[in-house]
């Protein structure tokens, strides 16, 4: 997450995300010019039915966000596009569109 003065702290991003029902955690950290930032992974993903379980109060930058487009292999992505439920949606969506036999 970033904005015109910069990518957000945890400090930053966590009320945003608890205004909107849910918590953010720091599952990683990537360098940038101005010094160490955290990976954020939502918190409020319902993994049992894969998908955002507040979606009605996410975040703006959630609403504008779509992570279909990120390259999963990419260190820097994995936070907002984690390549397990990647995968998950792949065979999911797989099953969905093969034939019934």
């Amino acid at each position: 997450m970033e904005d015109d003065t910069g990518y957000f702290t945890l400090a930053d991003a966590r009320p945003i995300y608890l205004e909107a029902g849910t918590d953010v955690k720091v599952v990683g950290w990537v360098a940038h010019d101005d010094g160490r930032q955290p990976m954020l992974e939502c918190q409020g993903f319902d993994a049992t039915d894969l998908r955002c379980g507040v979606y009605a109060s996410r975040p703006d930058h959630c609403r504008r966000y779509d992570c279909r487009a990120d390259d999963p292999e990419e260190p820097e992505q994995r936070a907002h596009c984690d390549l397990a439920r990647h995968r998950r949606l792949e065979r999911i969506s797989a099953r969905r569109v093969a034939p019934a036999s």
